[in-house]
């Protein structure tokens, strides 16, 4: 199942009824930024939109869509066990909550105007009615609206990796959309204010678009004061659930629940781990907001597995996608009854910044396809033992600066530091063919640095230094691993030994490159056959197909020559700074 689809009935309904809204409200500003043109241009693609939100079967999926969604998201908040959420979630908690009493009102005076007064709510009626007394009220209703939305399609989207791809274009739309509605608002509506001080212009107005007589417009009056009144009775509704939920469970049987390096918490039973974890303050990590959409609030079962229900249908589509044994859950979807330790599988980093890794799933451990590259110091053990400790420090910061030149410079980023060796990583943001191919640049760029390096350091040294690469190519899980407070992100998969063992069949080949015919084909590079061969791979079953290199600056040139334009303007020290985090 596609990760943006995953979730119960509930969750999904409350998403395609949201997705209705916001396409309603995107046009219908869109519709509004017209007004920096004409009035009569508003009205021209105002007509276009009312042949589907005026027709029945439009108006039907309106109706259940903004019935639905509202109620879904009351019902949920109503059963919610503690209001300690993340802070872009309580604030779309907070908008969603406000939108129907600035909303319901305006319905009134335009839709329902219409069908019952048959009144002629054109732009021009509604910008008459509403510039300049109600103009504060319905750009506060605006800009709620779009940002409600705009919150709900990001934290939903950030799940599905490509969505990064697209975010600069999508965040610009969401905030020109809204800046050109206003303007357009704003221009329209002191244009219609002017010219119906003029009373023939007013007169002919109120003819033309039916304006609603007195008795109409106290009824109208009535029914904008009744609709805020049922929705805030609605929300004392909610609240008193909310209330009732949590002195019952105050009152009720308590649960005991136990984090390995963690502290241990006795609470009342009934709410899902995740929830447990905020009530007691305990850093859990949670991409999705707890929708088991992602996999990041998963935990490992240590004692108690047997007393909890089995996982939902949403559970267990997520835990398979990444091949999660049967001791481990997400925590937003287990509701413990009896003793239970856990251990938290992903380190929380709420605190951090937008854009930090935790913040985006696809590096909070998910599976991406990525080149990879291991990078090795041919003897270096031997040559070190004769050097004083400052003297190696010197060698391998030198070798490394300008190694690590050369990966950011086409895109890739540092996974680890291995004595005097690294591993690198290719592909995460632009995909594994360009992946492969900055991978191949960057072996280039490495066999041309040491000619630098050794005209500096070979005197020194006695002899050149010399490397051995080997490049893999596959599915790989991106993570936080490790203990206490002893984690890092990294990544982990077959890809990154083979990747290894072919860097250690260099020295037997005297070759300075070993690439997986994996990492040629996805690079569009059709080696000669004089280069390619089988080997035996521990740890492979079948022998690999490998396509072994004498230097670097002998790849061919057609391979080198495929530059994509991100390669050649990205900043990659500063984006994998953002990717991975501070160190």
């Amino acid at each position: 199942m596609h990760i943006l689809w995953r979730g119960d009935t509930l969750q999904r309904l409350r998403l395609v009824s949201g997705l209705i809204l916001f396409t309603f409200a995107a046009t219908h500003f869109i519709n509004h930024a017209l007004g920096l043109i004409s009035v009569d241009w508003m009205h021209v693609v105002q007509q276009w939109r009312w042949v589907v939100t005026r027709s029945w079967p439009g108006t039907i999926v309106l109706l259940a869509a903004l019935l639905t969604h509202a109620s879904l998201g009351l019902y949920k908040l109503a059963g919610r066990a503690t209001l300690r959420l993340p802070r872009w979630e309580l604030v779309q908690i907070a908008l969603g909550i406000s939108i129907p009493f600035l909303l319901l009102p305006h319905i009134v005076n335009t839709r329902i105007a219409h069908v019952f007064f048959n009144v002629n709510d054109i732009y021009v009626y509604e910008l008459a009615k509403l510039w300049p007394a109600s103009a504060l009220t319905q750009s506060l209703l605006l800009l709620i609206v779009w940002v409600h939305g705009c919150m709900g399609i990001h934290f939903w989207m950030r799940l599905y990796p490509p969505y990064r791809r697209v975010f600069p274009l999508l965040l610009t739309l969401a905030v020109l959309i809204p800046l050109a509605s206003l303007g357009g608002f704003v221009v329209a509506g002191s244009n219609v204010a002017a010219a119906i001080e003029i009373p023939s212009v007013l007169d002919n107005l109120k003819v033309l678009t039916r304006w609603p007589n007195e008795a109409a417009g106290e009824t109208l009056a009535w029914l904008r004061n009744l609709v805020r009144i049922e929705f805030a009775a609605v929300l004392a509704v909610v609240g008193g659930c909310l209330a009732w939920t949590y002195f019952a469970r105050l009152a009720g049987p308590k649960v005991t629940v136990a984090y390995t390096s963690g502290p241990t918490v006795r609470v009342p039973q009934g709410p899902t781990l995740l929830e447990i974890s905020r009530m007691s303050r305990v850093p859990h990590a949670s991409v999705c907001g707890g929708r088991a959409r992602c996999s990041t609030c998963r935990v490992r079962i240590e004692r108690g597995s047997f007393d909890l229900p089995p996982p939902t249908f949403p559970e267990v589509v997520t835990l398979g996608s990444i091949g999660a044994p049967p001791n481990v859950r997400l925590a937003c979807q287990i509701r413990p009854e009896h003793y239970l330790i856990v251990t938290r599988l992903l380190k929380s980093d709420t605190t951090g910044p937008e854009g930090a890794a935790i913040e985006e799933a696809d590096s909070a451990g998910v599976e991406k396809t990525l080149a990879v590259m291991f990078v090795d110091l041919r003897d270096f053990t031997r040559l070190a033992e004769k050097r004083l400790p400052f003297d190696v420090v010197y060698v391998l910061n030198e070798f490394f600066g300008v190694v690590g030149a050369a990966i950011t410079e086409h895109g890739g980023w540092i996974d680890k530091f291995l004595g005097d060796g690294l591993l690198a990583v290719f592909g995460q943001r632009d995909g594994i063919e360009s992946g492969c191919r900055q991978a191949l640049r960057t072996a280039r760029d490495i066999d041309l640095a040491l000619d630098h390096i050794n005209a500096k350091l070979e005197a020194e040294l006695g002899r050149p230094l010399a490397v051995g690469i080997g490049l893999d190519a596959g599915p790989l899980l991106l993570g936080r691993i490790g203990y206490g407070e002893s984690v890092d992100f990294t990544v982990i998969g077959n890809p990154v030994n083979v990747a290894s063992r072919l860097e250690a069949l260099t020295k037997e080949r005297d070759v300075q490159i070993i690439l997986s015919r994996q990492v040629a084909r996805q690079a569009e590079w059709e080696p000669p056959a004089e280069m390619t061969m089988h080997v035996d791979v521990r740890g492979v079953a079948e022998p690999l197909e490998v396509v072994q290199v004498g230097r670097g600056r002998e790849l061919p040139a057609e391979v080198l020559a495929k530059r994509e334009s991100e390669a050649e303007t990205e900043k990659p020290a500063a984006w994998t700074a953002g990717f991975w985090g501070r160190r």
